[in-house]
């Protein structure tokens, strides 16, 4: 079985490992709970391994999407006090912040670990993710999302849509 995503394929076995390096890879960078790690890459199944290994290794993970403005790119950096950031090679030219490492998934990382973490201190109130609304100050505003509500919100669409053990939802 594979997750398929514009036409590219992955294992689940390959996405759990490549997630595993991912995390393995932030916890040595000193990322930890609630940490907030930016995402800066165009829809792919790297930008999968990466949500993936940002939440194992306990940090929260901050979408970007390279098609926006510079300028709502660069506040939602400094607003999120971010000292690294998941990219891939083709999104690395909008993340012009001198201060940031820009940490390219789609290369090979420096660690080889790939095993499942063992504990990374979540809590059902502990950050999942920040998504930045479009603000009606012109500013876009972080909202903080917790694992408890991303439960919740499966648990709704279970009850409400038939979605059983061995449907898929990603």
């Amino acid at each position: 079985t594979a997750v398929v995503y514009q036409n590219a394929q992955i294992t689940y076995k390959q996405l759990n490992e490549r997630s595993n390096q991912v995390a393995h890879y932030l916890q040595s960078k000193g990322v930890t709970t609630e940490t907030l790690v930016p995402i800066c890459i165009e829809r792919s199944i790297e930008m999968i391994v990466g949500i993936l290994g940002i939440l194992k290794s306990g940090a929260a993970y901050v979408p970007i999407d390279p098609q926006y403005p510079q300028d709502r790119i660069d506040y939602m950096l400094e607003d999120t006090n971010a000292k690294l950031v998941l990219t891939d090679t083709a999104s690395k030219s909008k993340l012009n912040q001198k201060h940031l490492e820009l940490v390219d998934i789609t290369k090979a990382l420096p660690t080889k670990q790939s095993n499942n973490l063992t504990s990374n201190n979540l809590t059902s109130n502990s950050l999942a993710y920040v998504i930045y609304t479009s603000g009606s100050t012109g500013r876009p505003k972080g909202v903080m999302v917790e694992h408890g509500s991303v439960i919740n919100l499966l648990q709704s669409i279970g009850l409400n849509t038939g979605f059983t053990q061995e449907s898929s939802l990603l």
